[in-house]
């Protein structure tokens, strides 16, 4: 069975996921010799942002729960000469680095998937360093994002629950801000930009966020391959207007909202 990471790494990230970790790593502005960290890499390409950020480079570590995606940023990594990123599977509630003893920690859109969000921001705080920072994004709410939030009610109706709202779940900047302060930052700044993404293939592109969408749910998780197949396309057919009101020509614009928080000790 092919590894889910490769199709996240090849559809997701060039037109998303490319652009705001470029966005992320402006914002915490890595000097050359900086040790940084990237925590919940996922692909890794904020971890291979820094590298081509940086001319003379400097230490980099990437650490990530999920092995399905460490092996895609490994080969990712490889395969763009971003040579000499260190990787660790673990989480982000037990960081493996010693106290005060990294100069910048970035964290792209995976704060919110932490099971305890309170105790990951606290690891920040104790590996940063005084006059280090620590950057993070999260997605604005689903308010923000009407065709996700159409297709989280649709999820809902057909399944009885939708993974969306998790994804969507730090869309307070006030929160977000908070969570941080409580972790012992004591200087934080929280900017609140967008960005518009291009995704071709619609059909492919709604098939594709449908499945992702689901795949946690156990109500998806019991049916066949076949009965998988015709809810995915009962979902796809419940949004195919909002389909169409993203679409053009022959492809996807979406805008994306975001919040980037910016904490020092």
């Amino acid at each position: 069975m092919a590894n889910p990471a490769e199709g996240y790494e090849s559809y997701m990230v060039p037109p998303l996921f490319g652009p705001w970790a470029a966005r992320l790593v402006a914002r915490a502005a890595p000097a050359d010799g900086e040790r940084v960290v990237d925590v919940g890499c996922g692909t890794g390409i904020v971890a291979r942002t820094v590298v081509r950020a940086r001319a003379a480079g400097g230490a980099i570590e990437a650490l990530d729960a999920s092995p399905d995606m460490l092996a895609v940023a490994r080969a990712a990594a490889a395969r763009e000469g971003a040579d000499g990123i260190v990787w660790h599977q673990g989480t982000a509630e037990q960081l493996p680095w010693a106290d005060g003893s990294v100069d910048v920690v970035l964290s792209q859109f995976a704060l919110m998937f932490f099971t305890d969000r309170a105790q990951a921001m606290a690891e920040m705080r104790r590996v940063v360093r005084a006059g280090g920072r620590v950057v993070v994004s999260t997605w604005q709410a689903l308010d923000r994002h009407p065709f996700y939030d159409t297709l989280h009610r649709v999820i809902e109706r057909r399944l009885g629950v939708s993974a969306l709202q998790t994804i969507f779940a730090l869309g307070d900047a006030g929160a977000l801000g908070a969570l941080a302060a409580d972790a012992g930052f004591g200087r934080i700044d929280v900017e609140s930009p967008a960005m518009t993404a291009t995704f071709p293939n619609p059909g492919g592109f709604l098939a594709g966020e449908i499945e992702v969408d689901t795949a946690a749910i156990p109500a998806m998780q019991h049916l066949d391959a076949h009965a998988r197949r015709a809810m995915v396309d009962a979902i796809g057919a419940d949004m195919a207007e909002a389909l169409r009101g993203v679409t053009r020509a022959d492809h996807v614009e979406l805008e994306f909202h975001a919040h980037v928080l910016t904490a020092r000790p």
